[in-house]
């Protein structure tokens, strides 16, 4: 039997959904380092862009957005794994070599992406983890759920213990003069280069800070892995009744906003003492796991009720192009910043990156309405499936309309 890619009809929309939803939470984060120096600044022991309106939106980004959609990206990728096998095991062929030839593309459009256009990626980190799943996938639902369980609860531990450990020890204080000061000067010279450098200045730019962002990449590795598992348990599970969802949604209700308040509550005490950036690590780590599984309760319970249909349809829309649009927003993010288009790079704060958010997303629900509306799946979709199941893949539309 002919092994091809899941076809429209059977498309899971609640997972679009949620596709389109991270899509949107994962600019809203990225903005702040499309746009400008966004490292540099998060370690300085003092808000950058001191305005009011400024800081507030910073604060509500951390609590609602900042680590908690790349996250539920994470667990669309484990959902997204189990379905894979289990629709090779029913065609009777082989998962593995499919599986393999997938996450490879994905690492070569990972290192394409990072190479010419932005060094935040995440398609080379969901390449390697999904490999590493490939030790996971098969184990029990349970099993994945415990093992999730307790790595993201032991590495939040360690994470938050260490940055405690480093305040009350006298550390941090006694570097922090000197780390402002060389924190400051490479904010300074990141504004030079990618407002005014030649593209060639800034990819050595890009691939430097790559390589400083994933020189602890095991360390990363914990932090993601976990939303890996979980979805995978979800996908083996698949069928929760609403009055399970109720109690999950409570329970992380209390665990992800809980545990992502303290950083608010402590916000006043940034650069003074240990409880901001220990509340920061346990909340974006612990936190931005729970807060994640918190969310998609919310749209799966929303998407039954049957409310929020148009809201639901646009972000489903946008969903279904989740990898184009991802590549997409940074490629119409650096050049509305970088010296080789608007060159605004450092020039705005979080707000004005909020606005820039929420006008490119729209752009791009309207592209993908009208793209789906003439072709079966988004551009680049249709070029990794083409490569993944080594043939052409159709893609013009013929009779069928968007549904």
């Amino acid at each position: 039997m002919k092994w091809s890619p899941v076809g429209e009809s059977q498309r899971i929309e609640s997972l679009d959904i949620m596709r389109g939803i991270a899509i949107f939470g994962i600019l809203l984060v990225n903005m702040k380092s499309f746009s400008g120096p966004d490292s540099p600044i998060r370690a300085l022991s003092y808000e950058y862009f001191d305005q009011p309106y400024n800081i507030w939106t910073n604060v509500l980004l951390e609590f609602f957005v900042q680590g908690n959609f790349i996250t539920m990206f994470s667990f669309l990728f484990g959902f997204g794994m189990i379905l894979m096998s289990e629709r090779a095991k029913a065609n009777n062929r082989s998962f593995l070599p499919v599986f393999l030839r997938r996450q490879f593309v994905l690492l070569l459009f990972g290192v394409v992406h990072v190479l010419f256009f932005w060094y935040g990626d995440i398609l080379v980190t969901y390449a390697i983890v999904g490999i590493i799943m490939l030790l996971f996938y098969r184990l029990p639902r349970k099993a994945l759920l415990v093992t999730g369980l307790i790595m993201i609860t032991a590495y939040s531990l360690f994470m938050s213990v260490l940055t405690y450990e480093y305040w009350t020890s006298g550390a941090a204080l006694s570097y922090q003069d000197s780390l402002d000061v060389q924190h400051e000067n490479e904010i300074q010279k990141s504004i030079q280069i990618y407002s005014e450098g030649t593209y060639s200045e800034i990819m050595t730019e890009r691939i430097r800070e790559w390589t400083d962002l994933n020189q602890y990449f095991l360390f990363f590795l914990f932090g993601i892995l976990p939303m890996f598992l979980f979805g995978a348990y979800a996908a083996k599970r698949r069928h929760f009744k609403n009055k399970t969802l109720w109690k999950l949604w409570g329970l992380t209700l209390v665990l992800g906003p809980g545990s992502k308040i303290f950083a608010v509550l402590f916000f006043p005490f940034k650069g003074e003492d240990w409880r901001y950036d220990t509340a920061m690590s346990w909340g974006y780590e612990f936190g931005g796991v729970m807060m994640s599984i918190f969310y998609i309760c919310s749209i799966v319970l929303l998407y039954r009720s049957g409310k929020f249909k148009r809201l639901f349809n646009m972000f489903r829309i946008t969903g279904r192009m989740a990898f184009t649009n991802y590549l997409t927003q940074s490629i119409v993010s650096t050049f509305i910043f970088y010296s080789y288009g608007l060159g605004l790079y450092g020039e705005y704060g979080p707000l004005t990156g909020v606005l820039f958010t929420i006008i490119i997303f729209s752009l791009q629900v309207l592209f993908s309405k009208w793209w789906l509306r003439n072709y079966k799946m988004g551009p680049l979709e249709w070029f990794w499936r083409s490569l993944t199941y080594g043939k052409k893949q159709k893609l013009q539309r013929t009779e069928e309309s968007l549904s």
